[in-house]
């Protein structure tokens, strides 16, 4: 019996068969897999959700009306239909944050360049999204150092990295903070992935809209094409503005208050 994780990695092996064997090659003692890639999505909380930040989202206050914002994510692009989704966010004064496969940037370059002076925010999702914890180390500095290469060539430099299938460790982590990105999860997968109707992707991201959430779509599913603008209408009623991961980051810090951070001091860095 296959997993929901293994039905994903499946469905990109088209895109990566050409590429070298070595970067693909996965360890036969994997480690344990990372909260998100094991459970679908992420509690709000530092370690699962942005692993290695010194952001502690425990002393976020998410009453506070800035809180009331939700980070829009869109994977596994650039694709065909990243034009129609910037037509929604313009439509909506909506923003999404954009993470890019490094080996597909070179087929979509117009596409790419597009999104990147958009005024919306494109990030790294590997140059051939493996499950990067199963690479050896050198693999999974190539998977990174591609990425950056492409996303340079369209003149992106990521300041924020998603992990394919959620599939994180700190050593991952701490490497994409050496190439100067963030790592982060998502609160509300839509699950677009398993190829469901219109209504249950809809369904799944409005159940799970919160102050905070981060929202995981994919622009290469039609479904998601489709019910974005009923999803941002309903956010938009709720009183949420849609923005990009470093919006984000920056309402969540301007959210911190005295009384939590004493309660919840923010780890020493170390």
């Amino acid at each position: 019996m296959t997993t929901p994780l293994l039905r994903r990695a499946v469905l990109l092996l088209g895109l990566v068969s050409a590429l070298p064997v070595s970067t693909l090659a996965a360890s036969a003692m994997a480690g344990p897999r990372s909260y998100a890639a094991t459970h679908g999505s992420a509690p709000f909380v530092t370690e699962h959700l942005i692993p290695g930040s010194d952001l502690d989202l425990e002393q976020v206050d998410l009453t506070l009306p800035g809180a009331k914002v939700v980070a829009l994510t869109i994977d596994d692009g650039p694709d065909a239909n990243d034009p129609r989704i910037l037509d929604i966010l313009r439509a909506h004064r909506a923003k999404a944050t954009f993470f890019y496969i490094g080996a597909k940037i070179a087929a979509h370059r117009d596409i790419a360049m597009l999104v990147a002076a958009s005024g919306n925010e494109v990030g790294s999702h590997t140059q051939t999204h493996p499950m990067t914890t199963d690479l050896k180390p050198a693999q999974r500095e190539w998977n990174l150092a591609r990425a950056e290469e492409a996303l340079a060539s369209v003149g992106v430099q990521a300041t924020w990295f998603r992990p394919p299938y959620g599939d994180v460790d700190d050593a991952l982590a701490a490497l994409a903070r050496s190439h100067g990105m963030a790592t982060v999860l998502w609160t509300a997968d839509s699950q677009d992935w398993k190829d469901t109707g219109p209504d249950i992707v809809r369904r799944r991201v409005v159940e799970r809209l919160a102050p905070g959430a981060v929202v995981l779509m994919h622009s290469t599913k039609a479904s998601s094409v489709a019910v974005l603008p009923a999803i941002l209408e309903e956010g938009e009623r709720r009183g949420y503005r849609f923005v990009t991961m470093t919006e984000w980051e920056a309402a969540m810090r301007q959210a911190v208050t005295p009384s939590l951070a004493l309660l919840h001091p923010a780890p020493r860095q170390r």
